[in-house]
């Protein structure tokens, strides 16, 4: 059972709790935002969308930066 109560936890539509990234290239350096993450409303755990799938099947979550309106 979850400790946390339910009006923590974010509304459909919110910016997500974390970017799903993965490499652009097998061995690059560099990385692209493929998908995100939001809590999942029914307990523990996330609820992830993928737009893209790596073609190694790895992908790492992240915390989106801020923004600085």
């Amino acid at each position: 059972m979850s400790t946390r109560k339910t009006d923590d936890r974010k509304s459909k539509g919110s910016r997500p709790v974390y970017n799903a990234r993965a490499k652009q290239t097998p061995d690059g350096e560099f990385m692209t935002t493929i998908g995100a993450a939001w809590p999942f409303n029914e307990g523990d755990g996330l609820v992830v969308k993928l737009n893209f799938l790596p073609l190694d099947g790895q992908f790492i979550l992240v915390p989106p930066k801020e923004r600085e309106d």
